[in-house]
């Protein structure tokens, strides 16, 4: 099965409508036919000895990390170069699927021409951009001794992500030209971007003669007056406090095997072999820490260097910003831009992480990086770091206090979950992570339990606050130092995706993961995919979960076959909790679900709506139905005649909101998330639903009214686009339209009241989806749970 698309933009569309594990899969297929895994496993042997096949690990980690797929593809560069739009794309499946067809490079062309850049002198004009980010919405004193010391030297201006706690960001005020709060999540890279596209502008950086990126990962434990003065004087564009390369990189290096391993390289000698280090045989991933950068002006007034900050906006990954890091790198050495290091060596390791930090101190280095302290990553002895950084007792204090409340890092948090105790009495729901809300099936168990004391419940957010109460409610962010306490005490864990896409760390079989999903499929996914070429991935993915929810038997069948390697017998067809909110009497609903059902009474009125939720399309505009003008006035004709009225929701990832337009005239209700977060109110409040393949066309059959699928182009759909668990005239209770004129004859009889034998084969076809038709689906998950495992 081949993937190929004509242009980025239209496989960046197909590639947002999926879900992720359906993505997954759409990028490993697209990437096999180039991707050489007896090369990956010779680069990576670490790869060869863990348990993941070598196409899974690239495509889940691999390109992330800057690795080498095959021969003369250079992942970092690819991406800079090319995907500036889509900075999480698989940049080999991009190859594959557009860039092949395009002929686009796989690696940098030639070798830079160097320019030859003059020292700075004496009177320096500095602008200081600093990214900060603080869990708990806090401006630490560690935070405000860094800047107040910045401030010396330049012009300082401060983005935070994060909400900042009332009064805490007027404790910059006297040190700052301006200081801005609010979560963004595109990590520091975006706050720069923030700073430099909007709250500065360019504009006013361009007055300075240097430009510097900072961000708070770096605790100060010297002046740095000593740091100023010597780059000053260095002849560069650009300049950071130290360069970094793994040993791969190292190979280069015109030393031996013993002395690469255990000696410092001159970071300056690099710049001579930088053309050498092309992806022919291994990967450049050379590249100047970025937690302290320097850029002047040759580089501020590059096109490119702008390009490449705004591209940060995009980045929503810590691997992605990781790849940001290092193509700026790779991109300024290949326009000819020389750099400076204040440590003029280059070591086998990272420096300031690892046993040299003290020495560098102790040579005039004037920061120690938090990671130190909090992860220790190369076991240093830290025993003694007040004495060894030198640092007075105000701020050896100060960073003791700061140490204490840091979150764990990725490997930190892996390391201690292998110890972890988990309670069955602390149940996690960490939130939606494409939208951030907690909604649907775990919203509908958490409302089950929040009033039980004997349950811990906890919700883990991500960008935004989360107003929910009971007994024994906790409410913290993910990724603070609490919110990863909890979790580790998680003994339960629910989730509506894969558990590595809602929980950002591996958790040991200790924590049992309760799969939610998030609707009933009639589009095929997962594993049950046509091609299973790239089954090991989605495998790998799967076996996070300790169950799955579904409606029904039938519907375990086909969920079980998506879960793969899970079994039928892991699937739970207690129903779908969130389709309580369909059925209960109103009274039960959340107050904010019954004041969005008020709202949407009041719009619609004396009428009644016919929702038309259509699912995504991979041309987007090419691929839905073109209304015709004499269609459009078809329906407005049936409108009126029926005292109806059309609510549209196009799903989350179609941007073109191509049916917005075209129904226009007849002046939709807009039932958009946006409006309307929780679907299941709409379905309360409406007649009839019109769908093409929605999973909604299932779960609005608990309301007893009428469905109608507009498949127009079924055949495409369902042999080349995503493929079908069911065909639908077997499984839908109303009519499967293939044209307009079919459509139209279904909405005229649509209001009419159903026959013996029609309400008969409804209740025949719902009941293949739904073992219950009550309210009680989340009560029995939850004593589905209590029960396998007191």
């Amino acid at each position: 099965m081949s993937v190929s698309f004509p242009t980025t933009k239209t496989f960046l569309r197909h590639l947002d409508g999926l879900d992720a594990d359906t993505r997954l899969l759409t990028e490993a297929l697209a990437a096999r036919s180039h991707f050489d895994p007896e090369f990956y496993v010779r680069m990576y042997p670490e790869v060869d000895r863990s348990e993941l096949d070598p196409l899974a690990h690239y495509c889940l980690y691999g390109w992330r990390e800057g690795r080498v797929p095959m021969r003369g593809f250079d992942s970092l560069w690819y991406s800079m170069t090319h995907l500036s739009q889509a900075p999480d794309m698989n940049p080999l499946a991009h190859f594959a699927a557009v860039g092949q067809r395009q002929r686009l490079a796989t690696h940098r062309p030639s070798a830079p021409q160097w320019r030859e850049p003059a020292a700075l002198g004496d009177d320096v004009r500095r602008c200081v951009l600093v990214a900060a980010y603080d869990p708990d919405g806090l401006v630490d004193a560690t935070l405000v001794r860094y800047i107040r010391e910045l401030s010396l030297y330049g012009d300082v201006f401060v983005r935070f992500d994060t909400d900042l706690l009332p009064g805490e960001i007027d404790k910059l005020g006297p040190l700052t030209q301006g200081a801005w709060d609010g979560r963004h999540s595109t990590y520091d890279f975006g706050s720069y971007a923030l700073l430099a596209e909007e709250h500065v502008g360019w504009e006013r950086l361009t007055t300075y003669d240097e430009l510097l990126l900072v961000n708070d990962s770096a605790l100060l434990v010297r002046p740095l007056e000593e740091t100023f003065t010597r780059m000053a004087a260095e002849p560069c564009d650009w300049w950071a406090l130290q360069a970094t390369a793994n040993p791969v990189t190292r190979r280069f290096c015109p030393l031996n095997d013993s002395a690469r391993q255990a000696a410092t390289i001159p970071a300056a000698e690099l710049a001579d072999v930088f053309d050498e280090m092309l992806v022919g045989a291994e990967l450049a991933d050379f590249h100047l820490g970025s937690y302290f950068l320097a850029f002047r002006r040759p580089v501020v007034d590059r096109p490119e260097f702008r390009k490449w900050l705004g591209r940060a906006r995009g980045v929503e990954s810590k691997t992605g910003a990781i790849s940001l890091e290092i193509g700026l790198t790779q991109l300024l050495i290949g326009h000819g831009h020389r750099f400076a290091t204040f440590v003029p060596d280059l070591y086998p390791y990272h420096p300031v992480l690892g046993d040299p930090a003290f020495d560098l101190v102790a040579a005039g280095f004037p920061l120690l990086k938090r990671r130190l302290l909090t992860d220790n990553p190369y076991g240093v002895d830290v025993t003694d770091w007040r004495l060894r950084s030198g640092a007075d007792r105000d701020t050896a204090t100060e960073i003791e206090a700061l140490t204490r409340r840091l979150p764990l890092s990725d490997e930190q948090f892996v390391l201690a979950d292998q110890s972890a105790h988990p309670r069955d009495d602390v149940w996690a729901f960490p939130v939606c992570a494409y939208d951030n809300t907690l909604g649907g099936n775990d919203r509908a168990v958490f409302e089950q339990v929040r009033m039980d004391p004997s349950i811990t419940k906890v919700v883990l957010t991500r960008a935004l606050d989360i107003d929910v109460e009971g007994k024994n409610v906790v409410v913290v962010p993910l990724r603070s130092r609490e919110g990863q306490d909890w979790l580790l005490q998680a003994g339960f864990v629910f989730t509506k995706h894969g558990p590595l896409l809602n929980i950002p760390w591996p958790l040991i079989p200790a924590h049992r993961v309760i799969n939610l999903w998030h609707g009933i499929p009639l589009k095929r996914f997962g594993n049950a995919s046509v091609d299973t070429s790239a089954r090991s991935i989605i495998s790998n993915i799967h076996l996070g979960c300790t169950a799955v929810i579904t409606s029904s038997r039938i519907d375990s069948l086909a969920m079980g076959a998506a879960f793969h390697p899970l079994t039928v017998h892991d699937m739970w067809p207690t129903g779908l909790p969130r389709n309580d909110f369909i059925t209960c009497d109103e009274t039960r609903l959340p107050a904010d679900m019954r004041a969005d059902l008020d709202s949407l009474r009041r719009d619609v009125g004396d009428r009644r709506l016919v929702m038309f939720l259509p699912t995504f399309k991979n041309g987007q505009e090419n691929a839905y139905y073109a209304f015709s003008p004499s269609e459009i006035e078809r329906l407005a004709k049936w409108a009126e005649h029926h005292n109806a009225v059309i609510g549209v929701r196009e799903h989350m990832a179609d941007t073109a909101r191509t049916y917005s337009k075209l129904l226009a005239p007849l002046d939709p209700i807009d039932l958009s998330s946006e409006r309307f977060p929780n679907l299941e109110v709409l379905y309360r409040a409406a007649d009839a639903l019109i769908s093409d393949y929605s999973s909604c066309l299932v779960d609005f059959q608990l309301t007893g009214r009428p469905v109608l699928s507009f498949a127009y182009d079924l055949d495409r759909y369902s042999s080349d686009e995503r493929g079908l668990f069911y065909p639908l005239d077997q499984v839908l209770p109303g009519p499967v339209c293939r044209t307009f004129d079919e459509l139209a004859a279904a909405l005229d009889d649509v209001f009419e009241e159903p026959t013996a034998e029609e309400r008969a084969t409804y209740e025949r076809k719902r009941s293949m989806f739904f073992d219950h038709v009550d309210d009680g689906a989340a009560a029995r998950v939850v004593a589905r749970v209590r029960a396998e495992f007191r």
